[in-house]
């Protein structure tokens, strides 16, 4: 009977935990699939059909981002280990999105050509808003001395994005 006693709260650190590894896993994934985008776009000739799966990759980036959200939403609060975790993970995430925005950026005469610079305009803007989103699902289950440290996470991927999507606007101020 004792030994059942000292096994409960083990039960409960270990679904605790599990919340922050479901969250690690989701940026992980989503890490993945912008790689796969990188790859994508900087294999691309800038022919029209080869465009397709860049959409494709695209439309599943932002699908992963809105199921990271869902499950940070689900998450219980994180521990200091967990948060420290996942902005561990957050930050391979930044290196993969920057090299991704970065290679989207050198291919906007490819996309400029074929007239679709509006649509990944479109999807750079509804990536950032998932992230936004996504961030700020972390974020509300992030101890509270470390909320400045997941804001400037957040921060630098918004900066990433900001760069990607002001070189696709067709109106430069």
């Amino acid at each position: 009977m004792r030994f059942t006693a000292l096994l409960a709260p083990l039960g409960l650190c270990a679904s605790v935990f599990a919340d922050g590894q479901a969250i690690v896993d989701s940026i992980g994934v989503i890490s993945s699939i912008t790689g796969e985008l990188n790859t994508a776009v900087s294999s691309w000739k800038g022919d029209l059909l080869g465009a397709l799966p860049i959409v494709g990759k695209s439309t599943e980036l932002l699908k992963d981002i809105n199921n990271g959200t869902k499950t940070a939403k689900a998450s219980q609060p994180l521990s200091v280990l967990e948060a420290i975790t996942i902005a561990g993970a957050i930050q391979n995430l930044q290196k993969s999105v920057n090299t991704t925005l970065t290679t989207i950026i050198g291919s906007k005469k490819k996309f400029d050509r074929l007239l679709l610079s509006p649509v990944i305009l479109l999807n750079l803007d509804l990536e950032k808003d998932a992230s936004d989103r996504l961030g700020a699902a972390i974020k509300a289950k992030v101890p509270e001395n470390l909320q400045t440290v997941a804001q400037g996470l957040q921060d630098t991927l918004d900066g990433y994005f900001d760069t990607a999507i002001d070189a696709y606007k067709l109106f430069r101020r």
